[in-house]
């Protein structure tokens, strides 16, 4: 038993090394993860972020539009360049949009083909944001409840830790009120609520 013990604390141990050893943090997504604002992606996120974790270089490779059809083809360019700690993978706001968005099971294949791609060790999961579809008709309410539930489902198939941004934001109990006025994009409070909820899943997961 005490054998057992030391070996499971070893690993633990191991492994916190090794994502010391490994100094980048990279946010992979859409405009959401981009800090969208203005019509062109910010550096709100990615700042807040660094503030947060000053041992760590953040580095932001979102891409505005982006969606898990295409996202495979950016990996190389992207993410596999760096020696990183850890990867913010947040798609699913532009898949679940209703005239040029994906299917259902075509998120899901994809989503899962993108953890396949990646070290499963080193991803934190994120899910389509809340958008208002009384101002953005590309938008649906029943498709981000949809593809929110699939990306959660693929955290737990893969064991991931999972933020569900549109989950965390009907909580506020005004999530209109975390938008932009074009109803996707996070304003100020909405970012700051993302930053929040990324922070607390980057320190359970350094902390392992």
């Amino acid at each position: 038993m005490l054998v057992l013990v030391l070996g499971s604390e070893y690993h633990r141990i191991e492994k916190k090394e090794m994502l010391m050893m490994s100094k980048e943090i990279i946010l992979f997504g859409d405009s959401i993860l981009a800090g969208y604002v203005n019509g062109h992606p910010s550096d709100h996120i990615t700042k807040s972020l660094q503030d947060n974790f000053p041992n760590y270089n953040l580095i932001n490779a979102s891409i505005p539009g982006l969606t898990t059809e295409e996202a495979e083809d950016f990996l190389p360019n992207k993410v596999y360049i760096h020696n990183y700690a850890l990867i913010i993978l947040g798609l699913g706001t532009n898949d679940d949009s209703v005239y040029d968005g994906l299917n259902a099971g075509r998120y899901a294949y994809n989503l899962d083909h993108l953890v396949a791609k990646l070290d499963p060790n080193k991803i934190i999961l994120m899910g389509p944001s809340y958008t208002n579809w009384k101002v953005n008709q590309n938008q649906s309410w029943p498709r981000t409840i949809q593809f929110s539930l699939i990306a959660e489902h693929c955290s737990v198939i893969h064991h991931l830790p999972f933020l569900n941004l549109n989950k965390e934001m009907v909580k506020t109990g005004h999530p209109n009120d975390l938008l932009q006025a074009d109803g996707i994009h996070l304003n100020q409070a909405g970012n700051k609520l993302l930053v929040n909820q990324l922070t607390n899943l980057i320190n359970k997961k350094i902390a392992e």
